[in-house]
């Protein structure tokens, strides 16, 4: 089942449209998982209606769960209910962080915990960014950046309230952080279309159109946004053989180790199949085998990069791992 991550800097509208997700007919049978309580909109409900419990059903047929345990537990905790009969089936779960978090521990564990991969599937980052606050939020605090930068889908919100040249230098803003994210503005003239749109097809090794013409060299940008967080767009057109992908997880582990944010995207392996490739941090999750025409083959070997304090040549001399041969590596 697909985990989605839904996160945002405090006041940027995620609870609201975590609300408009589980209102929705196309969501009823959405399992949440809430790690913070206190903000308006869907909180308060699941505080309302708990009676001390840990999952509420809500009258839309959606599932609330409080975390209170790591969220490795709750996600098997409510698969084993599920699996029981104790609550309705459910087929995707949405696990909203908190509005100061870093994203990139819980990217790790939906990613990579074999726990977690037993029964489910990360799908994606959804960030929100406020229209009015958004632009100083990510001026002024570093989570919020580290937010938008790990964003598969970026949520506009606010756009009602704020003036379009602020609408318009929000989405320029998000674009030159994280080129690689599609962004949606919330509400529009219907809020439910773009909460739907925010979810649309999210894959979390999925690189959008825009890219489907990368560069035979890392995508480099003339100056490193503030907290030194880039994004680099790499490709490689050849095979790369297991013992190739071996050094090259280790030079990446050994020279970006907590640097690298978050890492996406498909490699062609030796056997001829299209792998997904997923990392945060040290932690590279095993390579997953792809469905043949599930692909563009434009964006067969095409990889993102997100990470601090990174030059594009440093990377491009550990990226030439993946071309050189067994006997150059030695």
């Amino acid at each position: 089942m697909p985990v989605i991550l839904l996160t945002g800097f405090l006041g940027s509208g995620k609870t609201t449209l975590l609300a408009r997700w589980i209102h929705h007919p196309a969501f009823a049978d959405t399992a949440v998982i809430i790690n913070e309580f206190g903000e308006v909109g869907l909180d308060h409900v699941l505080l309302e209606k708990s009676d001390d419990r840990d999952v509420v059903l809500l009258d839309s047929g959606c599932l609330c769960c409080a975390m209170n345990s790591p969220l490795q537990d709750s996600l098997e905790d409510l698969y084993y209910r599920r699996l029981r009969g104790e609550i309705p089936a459910f087929q995707r779960v949405i696990v909203e962080t908190s509005g100061l978090a870093d994203p990139a521990p819980l990217v790790n564990t939906l990613a990579a915990d074999p726990s977690v991969a037993a029964h489910y599937e990360f799908a994606g980052v959804v960030a929100t960014m406020d229209a009015v606050h958004g632009l100083a939020a990510l001026a002024s605090y570093k989570e919020a950046a580290t937010q938008l930068a790990l964003a598969d889908r970026v949520v506009v919100t606010k756009t009602d309230v704020a003036g379009a040249a602020q609408v318009q230098a929000v989405l320029e803003e998000v674009a030159r952080r994280n080129p690689h994210a599609r962004a949606v503005q919330s509400p529009g003239e219907r809020p439910d279309d773009a909460a739907s749109a925010a979810i649309e097809g999210l894959q979390a090794h999925a690189l959008p159109a825009a890219q489907e013409t990368p560069r035979p060299r890392s995508d480099r940008f003339s100056h490193l946004l503030r907290y030194g967080i880039g994004s680099f767009t790499l490709h490689t057109g050849q095979a790369v053989s297991w013992p190739q992908y071996a050094r090259w997880v280790d030079a990446m582990q050994r020279t970006l180790g907590e640097r690298l944010l978050r890492l996406k995207g498909t490699l062609v392996m030796e056997d001829g199949h299209v792998y997904a490739i997923h990392a945060v941090h040290h932690l590279f999750s095993p390579p997953k085998a792809l469905p043949d025409d599930s692909v563009p083959p434009a964006l067969r070997g095409a990889l993102v990069v997100i990470a601090r304090d990174l030059s594009a040549e440093d990377l491009e001399e550990i990226f030439a791992l993946l071309a050189q041969e067994p006997s150059a590596a030695r």
